[in-house]
């Protein structure tokens, strides 16, 4: 897919997942209810959902919130992601 282009957006510091999932889900307020699901629809989508964004990259994916982004390397990283925002998975509405 495409990441977004330069003027979208200041260059974010990356962040790792799992590594640094817990600054990252702090950092972009990911904990909020409402805030998981758009991530998580973003993610899903593979675009924009206002202050959540999501792209393919190489074998993985980037989601990015207001302050920072989070690499998810690959199909495991992403499913770990998901699970630590909802038990359900995505399209879950258990919050």
């Amino acid at each position: 897919m495409r990441p977004p282009s330069r003027g979208d957006r200041p260059s974010l510091p990356r962040r790792v997942w799992p590594a640094d999932a817990a600054a990252w889900l702090d950092e972009n307020g990911v904990r909020q209810p409402r805030a998981a699901r758009r991530t998580l629809a973003a993610l899903a989508a593979l675009e924009s959902r206002g202050r959540y964004d999501a792209w393919a990259e190489g074998e993985g994916k980037v989601v990015t919130g207001p302050v920072s982004a989070l690499v998810l390397g690959d199909a495991e990283a992403e499913i770990g992601f998901v699970f630590s925002l909802t038990p359900d998975g995505y399209g879950a509405e258990p919050f």
